[in-house]
């Protein structure tokens, strides 16, 4: 009969071989769609209210609201974990691993580049992703997990307590089937067609 630690060896080793497979698929993600609208227009209007929509139903607390400089961004939020179905703030199973075994969040940036005669020429997604980080914090008796998420517990590194300076959110990088997601969602709510974007892996 196998251990629990072969048994763990194996299942990472699966995860990782999947997560492996999923990550070469990301350079096909459309994440960026042309159009030509007029800004003035009927439909400009309802693509528009189709981004504040669609990113609130995919539960991002929307923050700057900028019409005219084409600007929306969210507030961070905390990435979904394997056990929150009814959330879809990640794309791939890829990242469902990854947010659960980590602190993960996500903000959204979507921007509307304009040409010279100030008609709307293209919508761009950008979801960019951060990872928690803190030193790790020392245990000197069974009683000292109780404290683990405060400041009291000294650090490794011999710090006598760590503080909340010593923690920080490290970026890593866009999540572009994300993108690709969240555009394929604001078009069709827009209706307004799609190029084709890859699709989402639940």
């Amino acid at each position: 009969m196998l251990n629990r630690y072969a048994c763990l060896l194996i299942l990472t080793s699966a995860i990782s071989l999947g997560c492996g497979c999923l990550a070469a698929k990301r350079a096909d993600y459309v994440t960026t769609r042309t159009l030509s609208l007029a800004d003035s227009s009927t439909q400009a209007d309802g693509c528009w209210e189709a981004v504040q929509d669609t990113l609130r139903r995919n539960r991002f607390r929307l923050d700057r609201v900028d019409r005219r400089a084409g600007m929306i961004t969210t507030m961070p939020v905390s990435s979904q974990h394997f056990l929150e179905f009814w959330r879809h703030d990640v794309a791939t199973r890829e990242d469902l691993w990854e947010s659960t075994l980590n602190p993960i969040r996500r903000w959204v940036e979507v921007a509307v580049n304009r040409d010279d005669a100030g008609a709307w020429a293209a919508l761009e997604v950008i979801v960019h992703k951060e990872r928690f980080s803190a030193p790790d914090r020392q245990f000197n008796s069974t009683g000292a997990a109780y404290q683990f998420f405060g400041n009291n517990l000294p650090s490794t590194t011999g710090a006598e307590r760590i503080t909340s300076e010593d923690e920080r959110w490290l970026d890593l990088g866009r999540d572009p089937a994300m993108e690709a997601y969240l555009l394929a969602k604001i078009l069709e709510r827009a209706d307004v067609g799609a190029d084709e974007p890859a699709p989402a892996e639940g």
